[in-house]
């Protein structure tokens, strides 16, 4: 068995998360190594959609302005409008102030790893983690390779083997569990979709196919999906796992009529997990910290997770930094960014979330679109950083600020 020399810090999984905390820990000037279980470019289910406050981050933490992500190649697709439905009402259709943005997932993950190895980590793929011991802070790969750490982080997603790893005092798995969301979504290629989709469903799309469309109640505690790639259009739906474990192909199906694309019902879609709400508050363990997915960090009401990804895992990396320059308690440091950066915003959308369902769960379509159409343009503001959702005060630095 081979073991590898010490670093500062270990970072299992190589998506969005893992990469900025590496390259963050890179740049610091900490010997880091990131471990992925796959070499890229890697397939990743993943609407990959980039908000304003994705973009604005790329821009502030990476030096990455729109124009030079268009330059990567990492911007696959611009919206500059949406359509919003309570199952087939129009609630409302409106330009954006600001455009969102969809990315390839198998290209944006493998810019930012090749990023983390320009700062001087070492990057390895096809290294699978099988073992943690928090203990001595080693991981273990399927080759039998042992790595040793000051620090080890975890960003290997909603399956974390290292979040299953940790003591059950740091995870509440009954709150895991409900508010765990599951989707179903299925790439179609855009020309098959432009010569296929009929005008038959309640819900007409737009004749390019460039406008991205939410439709809220095509599942229980849930929303259905249009987004438009430049080869793709990705439909998708999801909510809730506990209140739709057992329809959620039923209703996908039914999603595909009802937006025109009965001609796909034959397909199967890719069904995956993901984080509505539950979120771990304190996601840290003696040397141990979990970052995005894996510590259910994502968009209450959307399931936005590349933004979250990103910006706990900058938290992350300056919690570790602290650590490892100063003695500073590392899971404390931590927890506290957590609790003054993310988490008051992150409660008050679980609640605005929360409001939205419990109004269609008691079939008060009518005032909730009303509700809807008012507070659209605050709404979106949140959705895309500018505005908190707290009381929806604007606020241009509220996901900028770390300590």
């Amino acid at each position: 068995m081979e073991t590898q020399p010490d670093y500062d810090a270990i970072i299992i999984g190589g998506g969005p998360a893992g990469s900025t905390a590496a390259c963050l820990l890179g740049e610091a000037g900490h010997r880091v190594a990131l471990l992925e279980k796959r070499t890229y470019p890697r397939d990743k289910v993943c609407g990959g959609c980039l908000s304003q406050k994705s973009v604005r981050f790329l821009d502030r933490v990476f030096h990455l302005p729109v124009g030079a992500l268009r330059r990567e190649g990492l911007l696959d697709f611009t919206g500059t409008g949406y359509a919003l439905y309570i199952g087939s009402s129009r609630i409302l259709a409106e330009d954006l102030a600001e455009p969102v943005y969809f990315t390839r997932r198998e290209r944006y993950d493998a810019y930012f790893a090749g990023m983390a190895a320009r700062a001087g980590v070492e990057v390895q793929t096809g290294a699978e983690v099988t073992a943690i011991d928090h203990a001595r802070r080693t991981v273990t790969t399927s080759d039998g390779d042992r790595y040793a750490a000051r620090v080890l982080i975890g960003a290997d997603g909603v399956h974390s083997r290292v979040r299953r790893s940790l003591p059950e005092s740091i995870v509440d798995t009954e709150r895991w569990r409900e508010n765990l969301g599951w989707a179903l979504e299925l790439a179609i290629p855009r020309k098959e979709a432009e010569t296929l989709m009929n005008g038959d469903g309640s819900i007409r799309l737009d004749a390019d196919l460039a406008t991205p469309h939410l439709v809220f109640a095509a599942c229980r505690r849930g929303y259905g999906w249009v987004f438009p790639n430049r080869e793709a259009i990705v439909v998708g739906i999801g909510g809730l796992l506990r209140m739709n474990e057992k329809c959620l192909p039923e209703r996908f199906e039914e999603f595909l009529k009802t937006v025109g694309f009965s001609a796909f019902t034959d397909r199967k879609p890719v069904g995956f997990p993901l984080p509505l709400g539950n979120y771990i508050p304190s996601p840290a363990h003696e040397g141990t910290v979990l970052v995005g997915d894996a510590a259910g960090f994502a968009s209450p009401l959307l399931g936005e997770g590349i933004f979250y990804a990103h910006r706990t895992a900058e938290l992350a990396a300056h919690a570790v930094d602290r650590h490892l320059t100063s003695a500073a308690q590392l899971a404390g440091t931590y927890t506290a960014l957590l609790r003054r950066r993310l988490i008051p915003e992150l409660r008050a959308e679980t609640a605005l979330r929360n409001f939205l369902y419990g109004c269609l769960d008691a079939r008060m379509q009518v005032p909730l679109a009303a509700f809807m159409r008012a507070t659209s343009n605050r709404v979106v503001d949140a959705v895309q950083g500018s505005r908190s959702f707290r009381v929806f005060r604007r606020d241009d630095g509220l996901h900028s600020a770390v300590w």
